[in-house]
């Protein structure tokens, strides 16, 4: 199954922490050996910046066109993930979408999903994170189509598979118009998950597409399976305290050293990640 990794840089100064680096390497390496082929789709900064990191070669194509998000009319600081949904957006499906700090860890079979959607899991509407339809305001004064279902929970796309083009290109549009016209001057948070992750089910549910949950929030941070990873919620502890980042990155080289002996090799001779393997056995 052809997957797709995404880096948006943006500012001049842009870096990836260490550990931030390990994962996405570990991910694109994990995803090669059990699903198939994947692609990072970014822009020059970010293709440079991984070549000097020197990782640049775990993806199996690197695609350089976030920069023409450079010229699009909504805010990257408010729509922190739009770079997800354009990058989607020039994709072919069937085709899996995969945060960089997401690692699955076995091989998935996905010809039961068909022409349908699969996330990683599902979440609860009807909070601060996801309220309820007067929260938004457009610009224009336009309203949201009045299909919608706004009963149906949202999808968490850390991990999200796409069966079919029809349902890009809806999902991919109309996203574009909402992170253009959106009146965001009453809190950021709610509009970019709305339309990233809310959307999406409202999109499958319009569209009369089924929409899979490959496990929930609670056996994903509960340790109770062994196929996915996702390092969302331990980051800024990780930024914020040098020795567990180091510990972690440790712990990330040991693995890398029993799976992908090549690969370690190569971080052996790189400044930034040789430290850690100090204790490698």
């Amino acid at each position: 199954m052809q997957a797709f990794h995404i880096l948006r840089t943006r500012q001049e100064n842009f870096f990836m922490y260490d550990f931030e680096k390990l994962v996405a390497l570990i991910s694109a390496l994990k995803w090669r050996e059990k699903n198939g082929e994947i692609k990072l789709v970014t822009d020059k900064r970010g293709a440079d910046y991984l070549e000097q990191c020197g990782i640049s070669e775990a993806w199996n194509e690197i695609e350089i066109s976030l920069d023409e998000m450079d010229s699009l009319n909504w805010d990257e600081k408010i729509f922190w993930a739009g770079a997800k949904i354009f990058a989607l957006s020039k994709q072919n499906a069937p085709v899996v979408m995969i945060d960089l700090d997401f690692i699955v860890w076995q091989h998935l079979d996905f010809q039961s999903y068909g022409k349908n959607i699969a996330v990683i899991h599902r979440e609860k509407v009807g909070n601060f994170v996801y309220p309820g339809k007067e929260f938004f305001r457009f610009k224009d004064g336009r309203n949201f189509p009045a299909a919608l279902n706004w009963s149906v929970e949202a999808c968490n796309t850390a991990f999200a598979y796409f069966g079919a083009n029809d349902i890009i290109k809806k999902y991919s549009d109309f996203a574009f118009e909402f992170m253009a016209e959106i009146d965001t001057s009453n809190g950021e948070l709610a509009h970019m998950v709305f339309i990233e992750q809310r959307w999406l089910a409202m999109c499958a549910a319009l569209m009369n597409r089924e929409i899979f949950a490959l496990s929930s929030m609670q056996e994903l941070f509960g340790g109770r399976q062994k196929y996915f990873t996702h390092i969302w919620g331990e980051k800024q502890k990780l930024r914020d305290n040098l020795q567990a980042a180091e510990n972690f990155c440790r712990n990330c080289v040991e693995r890398i050293n029993n799976d992908f002996p090549d690969w370690a090799e190569r971080l052996k001779k790189l400044d930034w990640a040789k430290k850690y393997f100090v204790e490698v056995v």
